[in-house]
């Protein structure tokens, strides 16, 4: 009898936990009496250097050198500052049940110049991801200056789910052929982790990174290098709101939205 109890209970338990799952998952609903929160984004402190690379240590450096390069060197700006200004952060709220319409899209990346760069964006090096959503990499680059990459230069987009310092592979594909689109679609157990995000790197060309914030709601915006930001049309009530930065982190406010009302939502990142 007891052995019975527990096995009930347990699984009394289990289907209690799933329903609450499917309970909490986004719904499209009227939104009456929507607010606004809205923004800035900036940095403490001057702009860091970019990151150098050595395009000699990696394929196709004639090649992959004509963009963002000085001589044989790529530079990679990661933290974007323009007046105080930081750009290349998504805004998000996090834990929003119900409202505007959310009609979720493959994320488009494209293999340009030996860059990753985000299609359709505010930002060319960060985006979003929906969670168990689909992402395609499309190939634009071929060097007819060299016999075996003619026809199409070999990028590896190699994802990553990034949780601070530890990462798990979430796809690894090459894409050889200019012209050439794959599509990866995500994991049911991938970004289940608080504070995780999508790292996307080439095996090929280190230097080649993108990076994403895994969504499951409509409520985000991207911010340009203004660092200004919206999220419109949002139901009344209590919402945590994040600003992500791919290497910076991630900052959060609690924000409370009244019907037909402007919350503001100021964020200040600092180096590390």
């Amino acid at each position: 009898m007891n052995r019975f109890v527990r096995l009930f209970g347990t699984t009394l338990a289990v289907s209690l936990l799933s329903a609450t799952f499917v309970f909490a998952e986004y719904a499209e609903a009227p939104v009456s009496g929507g607010g606004t929160i809205s923004g800035k984004i900036t940095f403490k402190g001057a702009q860091p250097p970019p990151q150098k690379f050595d395009l000699t240590k990696f394929p196709q450096a004639k090649f992959c050198g004509q963009v963002d390069s000085e001589g044989t060197t790529r530079l990679r700006q990661d933290v974007k500052v323009k007046g105080g200004a930081l750009a290349d952060v998504v805004v998000y709220i996090t834990n929003i049940e119900k409202g505007k319409p959310f009609k979720p899209e493959t994320t488009k990346v494209a293999a340009d110049n030996c860059r990753f760069l985000v299609e359709g964006g505010a930002s060319k090096s960060v985006g979003v991801i929906v969670k168990k959503g689909e992402i395609s990499f499309t190939n634009h680059d071929a060097d007819p200056s060299e016999e075996k990459s003619k026809e199409g230069v070999l990028h590896n987009p190699h994802g990553y789910e990034m949780k601070g310092a530890q990462s798990t592979t979430l796809f690894n594909k090459p894409l050889p052929k200019k012209g050439q689109t794959i599509t990866e679609k995500m994991k049911p157990i991938a970004f289940k982790k608080e504070d995780s995000f999508m790292k996307v790197e080439c095996d090929q060309h280190n230097y080649m990174n993108v990076w994403f914030l895994a969504i499951e709601n409509p409520y985000y915006a991207i911010v340009g290098e203004d660092g200004a930001f919206s999220i419109g049309d949002v139901p009344p009530g209590k919402y945590q709101v994040v600003a992500f930065h791919p290497s910076l982190g991630f900052v959060k406010k609690e924000i409370e939205v009244a019907g037909g009302g402007k919350a503001a939502a100021d964020f200040e990142f600092a180096g590390k």
